[in-house]
């Protein structure tokens, strides 16, 4: 059989536990020296009838059997051993086989197993049936199991025959081998079923065994790899795999599994499971390459297995298309797995000398392994070629122990790093033990690191003045851009440092000075956080604000604030790595009886040692982290933090957990001892300072009276760009006119629009995940931004291009490299344009809306409104919150999507809605003023009177006396 032929090879180093071969000898009683019929005399296990066997060309492929049995062509078979032509592939045959069962009464077998070499593709078997007629039984490698009679393993073509004592039973085939190189075989043997049966048991038993051996190996290094995450291990599970699928392959387990499942009219294609091979020993040579660390060992070599790893992925490709190529002839395939083979092989046989000289002890178990595999098969090829009985015997034990040596090895190596580690915590107990006692020298020069803090603080007032001539003068500066933009960073990153240590100043000498307000300090919370929200996402770190309540007002300093926040979110961002999470949390509790605001800034970042979580409040204290020197900081931001809640009379505590992450609780006293304004959201918050990069510009300079820029009157604008040069150079081209968003594909750039709903948007066509055009109609399309003016950048400049880009609802398409006046131009352009759209609903706040003769989408968004307010016109609690709920936008959205349409903020647009609904009221009659007051929503008529006379420039008893 052809498996005998490769399977040998095919196992050298992958370790396969074929089928066992092993058998009584073969024995045919022959009455005469060539004998037409083969006469079963004796016991035996199998009979080889190849001798036997009579053989007819069919050169047409149109014989029948009825042709066959014909006497003339009964003349034209001829004993295999005397047919005088060579056998070919993709030509038909008959075969004759005549069969007498003549063994003693007692030893009778009725039912015999006849086994067909599988090199046939197609085979027919005519078995003679008692009525005298013929029964056709389909065979054949490319047969589908499922069309076969007699199939108790798919392992060869397989018929069952009644042999009836002392008759001669007349068998007849017919098929052909449609594979190149491969010609049909004659070769077919008989066995009594029982004995059939038996060996199949026995063989698939050994097997059984042999796999689930394997099978243990294999999970156990997959468990070890799950605790320790040592590669070794999953490169010898990947091998251990490679072996059991090959092994279950070759020894027909696989096909009898899977058979009737998978493939089940194209049994050939199981042979594609023999690209294994490749599998295994690319796994095998990644093993060794990881288990003995040869990269440090012996470099040459591990580069030279790298390239062999390598090899097998272009093999393995020419080896499938060697399969389809030939029909799946295993003769034409097998040479790539072969050269492959033979390749490994050598190279590790040619290993072993130089691993050995390293003296490596790991190189120990690996020579080991390779010898005793390789000379399991080379006793296993010695049995082949000797006249003695072939047994793979020696190959079986030779795997088994290769397993045990290379498991022993793994186990040595996962010892040795358990050791390592045991000294690497020696060691840093005795680091330690070397910082106590750097810690009495740090402990004496406290007193003269205090002295360098008074100093420090007082030469930062001197340090202002030239700071700001510097910065100053840097404007003038021409041409030198670079120059200039490294000259304006590290000034302003000097000033955030010299403005910090001159409120550690003043709080030290009580003259920061405080201005408290008494405001909802949540909706305050939540705009601070949304500032984080662009940088939270280009670092992919989710940033999260929850709060227990829906408000809280109380008295506080929104400065102060603003600092504390920034501090803690900044400080979690800095130190929270890529895919992380932060949770900005408040919540309202009582300690004593006095109400307290709970606030919990909690990252997943990588936490502080509790040797350094004592000091973090300490002025100019830094914890030294290795692996992130430059997030250090100066030791002022956290120190000023907590002087910062002290000074509002509350406290800041802080957990951590190293590898785990840090928490920061903050307690604010709730307090009202000022009054409330009258219209608590229509103050304007302060915009954050955020860090910029290193390639972004620089804002304009603070003076001497404004230590930081007011940016807050300044338009929003929104970069989706992929190009971080073009986003800097915009930046540079837009400086200190615009606040900057930023996003670095279609996807976030719209997720950030929704969110902070900018005045105006600059996105690029081509980026990834969604491009401009797509960015440009999703925003159009929706109420909370169909407002905003986008200008598309793209490299295309065809007119067509720019047809299509406005067809998205683009206000303006720029193609690169565009000219810097134009893009102000434009920028110009739209913003007249916005101011045009505000005029045009502000002229006429509760109508324009609704007499639109095309409405768009800005006009049916403040029909909404209009209706929502106009629901509840009476309720005098209608206020910001329910507007924005019933609109289903957030309060922020709500605040700048009404901004940007009417110049308006949220409280002034219901308030002048009320106050024209007043008017209609008035004009109509029969109500004094104090009952349209009460009417639309005004709890004081002296409040509603004084609002009317601003708005329509007459107070409401003067126009009742114009009509």
């Amino acid at each position: 059989m052809h498996e005998h032929k490769y399977s040998v090879f095919l196992g050298v180093l992958l370790f396969l536990l074929l089928v066992s071969c092993q058998g009584t000898d073969f024995f045919l009683a022959v009455p005469g020296s060539t004998p037409p019929v083969a006469v079963l005399k004796e016991v035996q296990t199998n009979y080889k009838l190849r001798t036997f066997t009579q053989v007819l060309v069919d050169s047409t492929g149109s014989y029948t059997l009825d042709d066959v049995l014909q006497p003339a062509r009964q003349s034209e078979f001829l004993f295999y051993e005397e047919y005088p032509l060579p056998v070919e592939n993709y030509q038909y045959y008959w075969g004759k086989i005549q069969v007498e069962n003549r063994l003693p009464e007692a030893d009778q077998y009725p039912e015999w197993v006849f086994s067909f070499s599988d090199t046939w593709s197609v085979l027919e078997v005519y078995l003679p049936t008692p009525d005298g007629s013929w029964e056709q039984q389909a065979n054949g490698a490319f047969t589908p199991y499922s069309q076969k009679k007699f199939v108790p393993s798919t392992r060869s073509n397989l018929v069952k025959t009644i042999l009836p004592p002392g008759e001669v039973v007349t068998i007849y085939f017919r098929g052909i081998s449609e594979q190149q190189a491969i010609v049909p075989s004659f070769y077919l043997y008989a066995q009594p079923l029982d004995d059939f049966y038996d060996k199949l048991v026995i063989d698939k038993t050994g097997n059984s065994i042999f796999i689930g051996f394997l099978l243990m190996m294999l999970f156990y290094n997959l468990i070890v790899y799950f605790f320790d995450r040592d590669r070794s291990f999953v490169f010898y599970a990947g091998y251990i795999l490679a072996v059991v699928l090959y092994v279950s392959f070759s020894s027909s387990d696989l096909t009898d599994w899977l058979g009737n499942v998978l493939f089940t009219q194209h049994p050939a294609y199981y042979s594609l499971f023999k690209l294994v091979l490749f599998g295994g020993l690319m796994c095998y040579l990644a093993f060794i390459r990881s288990f003995l660390d040869l990269e440090q060992l012996l470099p040459k070599w591990d580069r030279y297995f790298k390239y062999l790893v390598y090899l097998g992925i272009p093999l393995i490709a020419l080896s499938i298309v060697l399969s389809v190529y030939s029909n799946f002839s295993y003769k034409v395939e097998d040479r790539v797995s072969m050269f492959y083979i033979a390749l490994v092989t050598l190279s590790c046989l040619l290993f072993l000398f130089p691993l050995y000289k390293t003296g490596d002890t790991k190189g120990r178990f690996v020579v080991v392994g390779i010898a005793i595999i390789t000379l399991g098969f080379f006793l296993t090829l010695l049995s082949r070629l000797l006249p003695t009985t072939y047994s793979i015997f020696y190959l079986q034990i030779g795997a088994i122990i290769e397993v045990i040596v290379f498991s022993l090895g793994l186990a040595y190596r996962q010892r040795q790093q358990v050791q390592a580690g045991e000294q690497a915590n020696f060691a840093l107990k005795e680091s330690q033990l070397i910082q106590e006692k750097k810690q009495l020298e740090a402990d004496r020069l406290k007193e003269l690191n205090e002295f360098k803090a008074r100093f420090y603080t007082n030469i930062t007032h001197e340090f202002r003045t030239p700071l700001t001539v510097i910065m100053g003068m840097s404007e003038h500066i021409k041409d030198h851009p670079k120059e200039k933009t490294l000259i304006k960073r590290n000034s302003v990153n000097l000033l955030r440092l010299i403005n910090q240590l001159l409120d550690l100043s003043k709080l030290e000498s009580g003259s920061l000075a405080m201005n408290p307000i008494h405001q909802d300090i949540i909706v305050y919370l939540q705009y601070l956080t949304e500032s984080f929200y662009s940088n939270a996402t280009q670092k992919n770190i989710r940033l999260v604000f929850h709060s227990e309540e829906k408000e809280v007002f109380m008295d506080y300093d929104e400065g102060v604030v603003q600092q504390i926040v920034y501090n803690l979110l900044s400080n979690a961002l800095k130190f929270t790595t890529e895919g992380g999470k932060i949770i900005f949390h408040a919540s309202k509790i009582e300690e004593k009886g006095q109400p307290l605001l709970k606030l919990k800034v909690k990252d997943t970042g990588r936490g502080i040692s509790p040797e350094n979580i004592d000091h973090i409040f300490d002025r100019f204290y830094q914890v030294n982290h290795a692996d992130n020197q430059e997030a250090e900081g100066t030791g002022i931001g956290l120190a000023l933090t907590k002087e910062l809640v002290e000074l509002l009379n509350g406290r800041i505590t802080v957990e951590s957990e190293r590898g785990v992450g840090t928490e920061f609780i903050l307690y604010l006293p709730i307090e009202a001892k000022i009054a409330a304004t009258s219209l608590p959201y229509e103050r304007t918050f302060p915009q954050l300072p955020i860090e910029e990069t290193l390639d972004e510009a620089i804002s304009s300079t603070p003076n001497e009276e404004t230590p930081e820029a007011d940016t807050s009157a300044l338009p929003e604008l929104l970069i989706i760009e992929d190009n971080q040069d073009i986003i800097t150079y915009i930046k540079t081209v837009l400086n200190g006119q615009y606040i900057f968003h930023t996003a670095k594909n279609g996807v976030l750039g719209i997720e950030q629009a929704f969110e902070i709903i900018p005045d105006i948007i600059i996105s690029d066509v081509m980026m990834p995940e969604k491009n401009g055009y797509e960015v440009c109609e999703t925003l159009k399309q929706d109420e909370r931004t169909s407002h905003i003016p986008i200008i598309l950048l793209t490299a295309k400049s065809t007119q067509q291009d720019k047809v299509q880009g406005l067809s998205y609802g683009a206000d303006a398409y720029l193609t690169k490299p565009f000219d810097k006046e134009e893009l102000l131009i434009r920028l110009k352009t739209l913003v007249v344009m916005r101011q045009q759209l505000q005029r045009r609903y502000a002229e006429s706040a509760s109508s324009i809306a609704d007499n639109a003769a095309s409405p768009s989408i800005e006009d049916i968004f403040l029909q909404k409104l209009h209706e929502h307010i106009h629901a509840q016109l009476s309720n005098a609690e209608f206020g910001v919150p329910q507007l924005a709920t019933a609109s289903h936008l957030s309060q922020m959205q709500l605040y700048r999507k009404l901004k940007a349409l009417t110049d308006k903020t949220p409280s002034q647009f219901i308030r002048s809605y009320r106050l024209h609904q007043g008017l209609e009221l008035l004009k109509k009659g029969g109500l004094t003023v104090s009952e349209v007051a009460y009417e639309v929503g005004f709890t004081d008529p002296s409040y509603f009177s004084r609002t009317f006379q601003q708005e329509f420039k007459k107070n409401p008893s003067d126009f009742l006396n114009s009509l």
